[in-house]
């Protein structure tokens, strides 16, 4: 997805997902909109977006639930891609990075 098009697609849900109740986001309605494509594209899970986008677990899956609802009323499929993109294993490792995750190392019971 080119710059441009995620730009017209925040467009287009803006009017109706841009509506500010309670606490502000942390994040802005564009960073939102990207981390849904970013699920959808390449199914990345709720926490490793929270941690890539400096958010709560929580924040970020009721802000993907919130825009996957946007996205369905307005008639909108972002299919997943066939083949991850070369930068998801880059993204994986800055995940890991920031969380101090290894997936090789083993917690110990004591």
């Amino acid at each position: 997805m080119t710059h441009r098009q995620l730009d017209q697609l925040t467009g287009t849900l803006a009017p109706d997902g841009d509506t500010q109740r309670g606490r502000p986001p942390r994040l802005s309605f564009p960073e939102q909109v990207l981390a849904t494509v970013l699920h959808l594209r390449v199914a990345l899970a709720a926490e490793p977006l929270a941690v890539l986008f400096g958010s709560s677990r929580t924040a970020m899956h009721r802000t993907l639930l919130k825009n996957r609802r946007l996205l369905k009323a307005h008639g909108i499929a972002i299919p997943p891609a066939t083949t991850p993109p070369a930068a998801l294993t880059a993204l994986q490792v800055r995940v890991h990075a920031l969380t101090g995750k290894s997936s090789n190392k083993i917690k110990t019971t004591c």
